[in-house]
């Protein structure tokens, strides 16, 4: 499922062979782990679409960790808390934060800074 924003879109990943393919796509990619069980994940997400509608250089991507096949997602890369905003800058990790339950006043800002300075 693709979220669309503005500027830019949030892609749903399913299954490893899609996270491996979004590692793929793009020099920057953004992954946000969550789960529809998880209220911070509920506050942080069209926090997450706004950042991806200013940030359009990068691919912006979600994963469900709730269910098996994103399970599999994130077990891949040690992902334990969500949500957990990672990225992935030609195919290798560079950043990781676990936000933190109940989320900080702003909770993208810290991904807004790396990125900036990516771009």
């Amino acid at each position: 499922m693709t979220f669309g924003t503005e500027a830019g879109f949030v892609t749903e990943i399913s299954n490893l062979e899609e996270f491996q393919h979004a590692l793929r796509s793009s020099r920057v990619v953004v992954l946000d782990f969550y789960s529809t069980r998880c209220g911070p994940c509920d506050v942080v997400a069209p926090l997450y679409r706004s950042v991806a509608s200013r940030f359009t250089g990068a691919r912006f991507y979600q994963i469900n960790g709730l269910t098996e096949p994103g399970l599999e997602v994130q077990k891949s890369i040690d992902v334990v808390w969500w949500p957990t905003f990672v990225i992935y800058v030609n195919g290798e990790e560079v950043w990781r934060a676990k936000i933190p339950n109940p989320p900080q006043e702003y909770p993208t800002a810290e991904l807004e800074s790396q990125l900036a300075g990516l771009f």
